[in-house]
């Protein structure tokens, strides 16, 4: 069941699920850091 949604082709399932969880991680990591640049400068004042 679980290999259906791994295979998208070959060699690709895998290798995409990988690339989602990087950009997943690229984007919550450029968000918090946003948002600790804001943090830093509000409490600077």
């Amino acid at each position: 069941m679980i290999s259906q949604f791994l295979y998208i082709g070959p060699g690709l399932g895998v290798g995409s699920l990988i690339l989602m969880f990087l950009i997943g991680a690229i984007v919550i990591f450029s968000l918090g850091f946003i948002i600790y640049l804001k943090a830093k400068r509000f409490f600077k004042k």
